[in-house]
C-alpha cells in the first residue's frame, strides 16, 4: 500500500470502516422503541392484549404485545401489496397497516399530523400472522407512512444485510 497516495489510502480506510459499521449495526439487538404520539381519547375499542416476552420480536414485530381478539374492524386496511400505491380514506376512518410475520418490521419513521397512531403499535396479531399498526384520520390531506423491512435473523447465524423502505401513501378526504 506504500505506492497509494495518502489521501486515497485514508478514503479507502474510512470506506472500509463505514461498510463494517453498517454490517455490524444490522446484527445488533432488536429495538422495541417506536415513534408514537399519545393514545387518542377517542381510540377504537381496546383489543384483548397480552405482553408475551419475545413473541412479537421472534416474528418480526417491533412490539411484544400480542392481540388474540381483534379490535373493531378498520375502515381501511393496508397490506404489503399496497406498497408504493395511494390508498383513499376519509376523516374519522380507522386505518390499519398489516405487515406479515417473517420479516423484521420497524416504523413508521414519523406519523403525519393528519393521522393519529393508536396504541398498541406494531403488535402481533396471532390469528392472521401479521404485525399491526392502527391510525385514525384526523384531517384531510396526503399522509406518507414509511415502514422498514429487514431480514429476520436467528442469533449467531449468517443473515442477509438489507433495509428496505416500504412506503405507503394515504389520501385522506
Amino acid at each position: 500500500m506504500s505506492h497509494i497516495p495518502q489521501p486515497l489510502r485514508q478514503i479507502a480506510i474510512i470506506g472500509i470502516i463505514g461498510v463494517l459499521s453498517l454490517i455490524l449495526s444490522a446484527c445488533g439487538p432488536n429495538s422495541s422503541s417506536s415513534t408514537t404520539g399519545a393514545p387518542a381519547a377517542h381510540a377504537t375499542p381496546t383489543p384483548t392484549v397480552t405482553a408475551v416476552g419475545g413473541y412479537g420480536s421472534i416474528h418480526g414485530c417491533p412490539s411484544n404485545t400480542v392481540v388474540s381478539t381483534a379490535p373493531k374492524q378498520a375502515n381501511v386496511t393496508i397490506q404489503a401489496t399496497d406498497i408504493n400505491t395511494t390508498v383513499s380514506a376519509h376523516v374519522g376512518d380507522t386505518i390499519e397497516v398489516r405487515l406479515p410475520f417473517g420479516q423484521k418490521w420497524s416504523g413508521p419513521s414519523s406519523t403525519p399530523t393528519n393521522l393519529e397512531q393508536q396504541e398498541p403499535a406494531g403488535y402481533a396479531f396471532t390469528s392472521d400472522n401479521v404485525c399491526i399498526w392502527r391510525f385514525v384520520a384526523q384531517s384531510a390531506g396526503t399522509a406518507h407512512l414509511d415502514f422498514y423491512r429487514q431480514a429476520l435473523c436467528l442469533k449467531g447465524e449468517m443473515c442477509p444485510m438489507f433495509i428496505a423502505d416500504e412506503p405507503f401513501t394515504i389520501e385522506v378526504q
